[in-house]
C-alpha cells in the first residue's frame, strides 16, 4: 500500500531565507540564460536543457509556428496583390497614353488652342513682311555685309513677337 498525504498536511511554510534562496537561484538563471533561452521562457517556459518539454509546451510551440507562417502566408499574398494592382494602374496609364494620342484628341487641342495659333501665325506674317524688314535695315547692327538681316535682327524679331503674343494672350484673350 502507497502512502499518501493529504493536501491540508502539505505546509506552506517556507521561510524567509528559502524564499531568497528561491529568488537568488531564479535571478541568476534568468541573468545567465542567453536570449534564445530567455524569449522561448517568456512564450511558454521551455525547458532547462537536457529536460524534455512537456505536451502542454509541444502544442504551444506547433501554435506558435502555425501562427508564424500563417502571418509569412498573409504578408506573401498582400505583396503579390500589391503587385498585382500596381501592374494594372500602369497598363491603364499605358492605355489612356494610347488613346490619348489619337487623331481625335489633336484636333480637339488644335480647336481648343485656335486663338493662339491663329495669333502666332498672324505675328509672324506681320513681322516677315517687307516694310518691318526695311525699318530693321535702317539700322547697321541689324544688316549683314551682303545687305540682309542678320541674326540679331531675327533674334529681336522673335523677341518681338513673344512679348506681343503674351501680352494678347494675357490682356485680350
Amino acid at each position: 500500500m502507497s502512502q499518501e498525504t493529504p493536501i491540508g498536511n502539505l505546509g506552506g511554510g517556507i521561510s524567509d531565507e528559502d524564499s531568497k534562496l528561491v529568488d537568488s537561484i531564479l535571478n541568476d538563471i534568468n541573468s545567465s540564460s542567453g536570449p534564445s533561452q530567455g524569449q522561448a521562457r517568456a512564450q511558454g517556459g521551455s525547458p532547462q536543457q537536457g529536460q524534455q518539454p512537456s505536451p502542454e509546451q509541444i502544442k504551444m510551440m506547433q501554435q506558435q509556428q502555425q501562427q508564424m507562417m500563417r502571418q509569412q502566408a498573409l504578408a506573401q499574398q498582400q505583396a503579390q496583390q500589391q503587385a498585382l494592382v500596381q501592374q494594372q494602374a500602369m497598363s491603364q496609364q499605358k492605355m489612356n497614353m494610347i488613346q490619348g494620342s489619337g487623331s481625335g484628341d489633336i484636333m480637339e487641342s488644335v480647336k481648343l488652342e485656335a486663338k493662339n495659333i491663329m495669333t502666332v501665325v498672324f505675328l509672324c506674317i506681320l513681322f516677315n513682311i517687307e516694310q518691318v524688314d526695311n525699318i530693321l535695315k535702317g539700322v547697321s547692327m541689324f544688316v549683314n555685309e551682303g545687305g540682309g538681316l542678320n541674326m540679331q535682327a531675327v533674334f529681336l524679331k522673335s523677341i518681338v513677337i513673344g512679348l506681343i503674343f503674351y501680352v494678347i494672350k494675357t490682356y485680350l484673350l
